[in-house]
This record gives structure tokens, C-alpha cells and sequence, in this order.
């Protein structure tokens, strides 16, 4: 099982990675409204781009490298 959620997180990493080298999809992600909009709206980008993560796993994911995020996001 932790074998899956390393997999998962490394999709949500290697997606974050992606929109920071696309500025259209990174415009989208900075007009979610609140941390809710945002993270189902990673998810939901993150599935058309062809990555596989749960909210959870982006939780897990913005907890982990939130002083990053908050300098890409704001």
C-alpha cells in the first residue's frame, strides 16, 4: 500500500512540475478561489493531462511543500 501512495504522490509531484513549465494551466490553478477550488481542480486538471492522484494525495503533497507552493501559487 505505501508502495501506491509513493506512486501516487510522485504523480502529484511530477504534475506540479508540469504546470510550472505551462503558463496557461498555471494561470488556471492561481484563479481557484480558496484551497478547496484548488486541490479539486488539481485533481481534475491533473486526470485530463493523463496523472492519476486523489485530493488526499495533493493534500498530503501541499502539507509537505507548502512554503514552495505558496511562492509558485500567490
Amino acid at each position: 500500500m505505501k508502495e501506491v501512495r509513493q506512486d501516487m504522490s510522485k504523480h502529484v509531484k511530477q504534475f506540479h512540475q508540469m504546470v510550472m513549465q505551462n503558463p496557461p494551466l498555471l494561470k488556471r490553478l492561481k484563479s481557484a478561489s480558496d484551497r478547496d477550488s484548488f486541490v479539486k481542480l488539481i485533481v481534475q486538471l491533473g486526470g485530463e493531462y493523463g496523472y492519476s492522484f486523489t485530493s488526499k494525495e495533493v493534500e498530503v503533497y501541499i502539507k509537505e511543500n507548502l512554503l514552495t507552493l505558496i511562492s509558485q501559487f500567490s
